[in-house]
């Protein structure tokens, strides 16, 4: 290395480098420029679920305290036709998973409230009240799901196999190891740790059956003896008539030595002891996100094929539920995320990231193998979708603005997105935001590489500026048009930089073939788009100052980071932030170079990015 790889960005922000041009400070009454500090001011909403009659939203909002050090989390109601918008929950909680029971009237959700040791199950009226604790069990609660009855939930929970029907026992024992001073980690098994969490505890994954009226519970999965998947995800759907189940979990027995092989798993609700119905056993990889179409005769999932952490794109399948016929649907160069059918099952929706957006499509459910999926939404980044008979609502993010609720009626000729809720008009009032253009240049292989360029506020054409090379994780994700709440674009140009970031080659979006370019070679061509940005942009702009330039970058941007500093001198200070710098070491703290269905992974494969389809 030519020179030290800075670890901490505060000290290139503070001046350690000299990049920073004198600030000016503006009047107390005008707009300023944005801090890391008002990233935690930003109100984040999520977990939208819509009314059966599509009158009312429920979602959450979260808000973090600087000054206490921790956040709180409560449930908010939209009303769809007036746009006004409450509070339906202000205990000091965490309030999460809202959803509506069948008929509208009471909203299920999780929360860890004054006396809760972990989070527990809660039911409120929709028109308000308290909210009345229905369930709390030893380990978390999470993912409720309404059966159409109205009078019973599944939710999803940790438990100590052994101990499952012993609640007092199983209490005892994780009250001896969590009291226990000891911390070393003993196992056999080949994959110990997944990420930032041990997979040594010992836990499996139930589904437990709620009654709300006795709250009395039945383990739906009483002899799942580990966690559904590795990913620690709990995956499955309730049948519309109230029957099934649609789990996803993996095949592979611990010693973990081989591919994890997720598959969907059909479930009795009303014979927990029945055996489990396998519905992908043709297929090796990775089936997820199960969601039933409305009539029940279909599921559609998610599929990888390959074992070893290609860069595969998720593949959108359906199964017919009475022939076991599995049929691949939207055939484009896409990788669909989110997916869910119309309240008549005649459309599917899903997200699926392309060319630096997270856009919305549609596709008509009888011709999706073939038809072409017709893009509804194309601006910004699109999530937490919820589709209603004649609307969808999700949140939308750009780099200058974070999440906020939109509308899309389905109905007009051209439909167009309304913003919905208004949570940060205030704060971004006061503060001053730098422009962002869209950019392409001649990278690597000659290929066309897209690049954002964030100005800073009050950019002047006629000053010089430092420009810092971001470059982002994954490998295998992308740098979409959105608000980052860790590595902010607008923070970093607030005290007179400019800022590129490069979704260089191994970036999603850009179709398959792109992300597995770099399979086996991660620095190669990236190292190359970078260069080639850098000289791209100093060549355009008069205003970019090559003497001062800073290349920054985390987890694989850190190895990135780490990669440019061993490779060139060009740059005045570089930031490598919990880059990846010895695969021995990342061996022994995670579950990568394994290959078994891993969302990080080595020089030698490149993993696909975990599949976060909502389902309820």
């Amino acid at each position: 290395m030519r020179f030290p790889v800075l670890k901490l960005l505060p000290l290139l922000l503070l001046g350690l480098v000299p990049l920073l041009p004198a600030a000016s400070t503006p009047n107390a009454s005008s707009p300023r420029a944005i801090t890391a500090e008002d990233l935690w001011s930003v109100k984040r909403p999520g977990a939208l679920d819509l009314s059966p009659d599509g009158a009312r939203l429920v979602f959450t909002v979260q808000e973090y305290s600087l000054e206490k050090n921790k956040s709180q989390k409560h449930l908010w109601v939209l009303d769809t036709a007036t746009g006004a918008t409450r509070a339906l929950t202000t205990a000091e909680s965490s309030d999460n998973s809202p959803t509506w029971s069948p008929d509208g009237t009471r909203v299920a959700f999780t929360s860890k409230r004054t006396g809760d040791e972990e989070p527990a199950l809660y039911v409120i009226r929709a028109d308000g009240g308290e909210a009345e604790k229905i369930l709390d069990l030893p380990l978390a609660i999470s993912s409720p799901r309404w059966l159409p009855d109205g009078r019973h939930i599944v939710v999803a929970t940790s438990v100590l196999p052994a101990l499952a029907a012993d609640r007092a026992a199983m209490e005892k024992e994780l009250k001896k190891q969590k009291d226990s001073k000891v911390t070393a980690r003993v196992t056999e098994n080949a994959t110990y740790r997944y990420f930032d969490s041990w997979q040594t505890d010992g836990y499996a994954t139930h589904l437990i059956l709620v009654d709300l009226a006795t709250k009395q519970t039945t383990d739906l999965t009483p002899r799942w003896d580990r966690r559904f998947r590795l990913d620690e995800e709990t995956q499955f759907d309730v049948s519309p008539d109230g029957r099934w189940l649609a789990l996803s979990a993996g095949t592979t027995p611990p010693p973990y030595d081989g591919p994890e092989n997720p598959d969907i798993y059909l479930i009795s609700i009303a014979d927990p002891a029945a055996p489990w119905k396998n519905l992908t056993t043709d297929n090796a990889g990775d089936d997820s996100a199960p969601r039933f179409s409305p009539d029940g005769r279909s599921l559609l999932f998610g599929r990888t094929t390959k074992l070893h952490g290609e860069a595969e794109f998720n593949r959108l399948m359906r199964v017919d539920l009475a022939s076991g016929t599995i049929t691949r649907l939207v055939a484009a160069d896409l990788a669909p995320l989110d997916w869910q059918f119309s309240p008549d099952g005649q459309t599917i929706y899903f997200s699926a990231e392309d060319r630096g957006r997270t856009k919305l499509f549609s596709v008509p459910a009888a011709t999706a193998a073939t038809a072409a999926p017709a893009a509804l939404v194309g601006d910004g980044t699109n999530s937490a979708l919820t589709v209603g008979a004649k609307s969808l609502y999700f949140l939308k993010a750009s780099f200058t603005r974070p999440d906020e609720v939109y509308s899309l009626d389905l109905s007009g000729p051209a439909p167009a997105a309304v913003v919905r809720t208004h949570l940060n008009d205030a704060l971004f009032a006061g503060l001053k935001l730098g422009r962002v253009e869209e950019y392409t240049f001649t990278g690597a292989a000659g290929d066309t590489i897209q690049g954002w360029l964030i100005y800073p506020p009050d950019f002047d054409p006629a000053k010089k500026y430092p420009l810092l090379e971001l470059m982002h994780g994954g490998p295998a994700t992308m740098i979409g048009d959105m608000w980052q709440p860790r590595w902010n674009a607008q923070v970093f140009v607030a005290p007179g930089y400019v800022a590129t970031w490069v979704n260089r080659h191994g970036s999603t979006g850009f179709g398959e073939k792109f992300v597995a370019s770099i399979d086996g070679a991660w620095g190669e061509k990236p190292y190359e788009d970078i260069m080639k940005s850098a000289d791209y942009l100093l060549a355009q702009h008069s205003f970019l100052d090559a003497a001062r330039t800073a290349a920054l970058g985390a987890s694989y941007g850190g190895y990135m980071a780490a990669w440019v500093c061993g490779h060139t001198n060009r740059f005045k200070a570089i930031v490598c932030h919990a880059g990846a710098t010895d695969f021995d070491t990342q061996f022994a703290s995670d579950v990568a170079l394994r290959g078994r269905s891993p969302r990080w992974a080595a020089p030698r494969g490149i993993a696909p990015r975990p599949t976060r389809a909502r389902t309820r």
